[in-house]
């Protein structure tokens, strides 16, 4: 727990900071690439700001991998329906804190939850989708869409190469900037709830859009009943967070900026594809971004039209 004089002091700057953001435009500019769209701010931030580390952190988390080994269907129109569990590391305080006093509230949701589908085409190809529909959970609303289409070719000695193109969009709303927990903490927090916050939640906006390109090598061992996989690939980013303070009423607080951001980035995966009876299959993944997250995601799948 901070100290009351230093939570005092902190508020108060943080308050000027905001006072004075028309008049430190030109600065902003210089350091930011600071733009106008329409009466609201727009920041634009590089990964190495902690901005960006933190919009960065939560694209990666979202990345459609394959959670799971690529296959060759037997004739085209096969489905798929699964259903992946990611899991969201948390943030430390210093990670979340974004190099000042004030905690982003970014640790709401421990898992990402996603249905997914894929479909057999002809000529080889196979097409996924995913759909997060905007129900509400962790406090916070995902409407989040994913797709990717992909190509296996047989290698020698059972080795099967894949390129595959994805990618994601949608929106994530939640109450990150201003969080009634900050008005529990006391002291400085407190009073940022109170005077900068207006003592009502933000309704912030997190908006990713990335499109990614990567190889998946993988193999059937046991008969075919697992069949291991690991995959690199690049993936680029463009990254939207909308600062949505609210005044008492309800209505938008346009003192407050919209941060943007662009990055291009590799990434790699390792995982296991298990296939069980009646047309299961359960599968287990590593997920690496450098510099922003290792996580683990699994998924249980089963055919449900198709030979």
């Amino acid at each position: 727990m901070r100290t009351g004089r230093n939570g005092l002091a902190q508020c108060a700057l943080a308050m000027l900071i905001v006072g004075v953001a028309s008049m430190a435009q030109a600065q902003d500019d210089h350091d930011h690439g600071v733009g106008r769209d329409g009466p609201r701010i727009v920041e634009r931030y590089r990964w190495r700001d902690p901005e960006g580390r933190l919009m960065a952190y939560y694209s990666a988390a979202l990345a459609f991998s394959p959670v799971g080994a690529p296959r060759i269907a037997a004739a085209p129109w096969i489905g798929t329906v699964g259903f992946e569990v990611s899991y969201l590391p948390a943030l430390s305080e210093a990670q979340r804190s974004n190099g000042f006093s004030k905690t982003e509230s970014t640790n709401l949701a421990p898992i990402i939850p996603r249905p997914r589908i894929s479909v057999s085409l002809p000529a080889g190809f196979s097409v996924e989708g995913s759909w997060i529909p905007p129900i509400r959970a962790f406090g916070i609303t995902a409407n989040l869409v994913s797709a990717a289409m992909s190509r296996p070719f047989a290698l020698r000695n059972g080795i099967m190469l894949t390129p595959r193109v994805a990618g994601t969009t949608g929106s994530v709303k939640g109450p990150i900037t201003c969080n009634g927990d900050l008005e529990d903490r006391g002291g400085g927090d407190a009073i940022f709830y109170a005077h900068v916050c207006h003592s009502i939640e933000s309704e912030d906006r997190f908006e990713p859009m990335a499109v990614s390109g990567e190889v998946v090598a993988s193999r059937s061992v046991r008969g075919g009943t697992i069949s291991p996989y690991a995959g690199v690939g690049l993936r680029h980013e463009r990254s939207t967070f909308d600062v949505g303070v609210r005044f008492s009423n309800g209505a938008p607080d346009p003192n407050h900026p919209i941060l943007k951001m662009n990055l291009t980035r590799g990434y790699g995966f390792v995982g296991a594809t298990y296939g069980g009876v009646r047309r299961s299959a359960l599968s287990g993944e590593l997920f690496y971004a450098p510099g922003s997250l290792l996580t683990g995601r699994v998924q249980a799948s089963i055919r449900f039209f198709g030979s």
